[in-house]
């Protein structure tokens, strides 16, 4: 009975929560899902999510502005007086794409969430590559590239913010601080050779720098033998084709065409 009690409390808290918020622009940030993930080259891609809650007398201007494609990040951002619509990986974005959804209406209120899709590449690098032995690879992330929340004791990600990394295939990750919250092992300290690797701040806002410590999350790809092989061999490959292709590739086919015809016609004197 407690617990039903208790959690009739939380729904009505929540729905007040909903029910009183508004801004001047109509719209309120709700969440915000942040994921990067990792390329070979140790540049990104990267997918914002922000989440809004929308008043019905902003509906209109909403469903008008989804007839553009045309619409930025900074034309949303004007539109709806989002912070979040911004970019939090700041390793020179390219190829941005925004992708705004049709309103989602609540049950029980008279308001909307509307959803926000952006997403782009780096141009930088956002893991910074070095040999970490034969057929080994570390990628260290570049704290650097961050931008979310400063504080006086650094920067922090926000209440209601997920930060998602995800890293290559047969991958170990290791040194990782502020500890994820998933997964679970990495999330007690442990190595984890998983792929996806999440901060969420639902629950309160969580440190990712201070003065005496650094957003610390790097991991490590091992190449096997035949692939090692094989990037040999195409590198090989591609080596050839380009010398072929140059101007000394030219005049050694040149040269090669002189000495074969100078070889026959050499052939064809001795026999007559």
């Amino acid at each position: 009975m407690k617990f039903i009690i208790f959690t009739a409390l939380l729904l009505l808290m929540a729905f007040v929560a909903v029910a009183s918020a508004d801004n001047v622009t109509g719209f309120d940030d709700y969440s915000l899902t942040v994921t990067v993930t990792a390329n070979p080259d140790g540049t990104a891609h990267v997918d914002e999510e922000v989440q809004l809650i929308a008043s019905p007398n902003v509906f209109d201007l909403y469903k008008n502005s989804l007839r553009s494609t045309r619409l930025t990040i900074s034309d949303w951002q004007n539109t709806t007086g989002s912070k979040n619509l911004r970019y939090h990986i700041l390793a020179t974005p390219m190829n941005t794409r925004v992708f705004p959804h049709p309103l989602q209406p609540f049950t029980y209120v008279d308001k909307s969430v509307a959803i926000i899709t952006v997403e782009y590449d780096t141009s930088a690098p956002v893991f910074n590559v070095t040999a970490a032995g034969p057929r080994k690879t570390l990628y260290a992330f570049n704290p650097q590239v961050l931008s979310f929340e400063n504080a006086p004791e650094g920067q922090v990600l926000p209440e209601n913010t997920v930060l998602v990394i995800n890293i290559l295939p047969n991958s170990k990750a290791e040194n990782i601080l502020p500890r994820p919250t998933s997964p679970a092992d990495a999330a007690q300290g442990k190595p984890s050779t998983a792929i996806s690797y999440m901060w969420n701040a639902t629950g309160g806002a969580i440190p990712l720098t201070s003065s005496s410590s650094s957003f610390d999350f790097s991991f490590i790809t091992e190449q096997s033998i035949d692939a090692e092989v094989s990037a040999y061999f195409a590198s090989m490959q591609a080596q050839t084709k380009e010398l072929l292709f140059s101007n000394y590739g030219l005049l050694l086919v040149i040269l090669a065409l002189i000495f074969i015809s100078l070889f026959f016609i050499l052939k064809q004197t001795k026999t007559i």
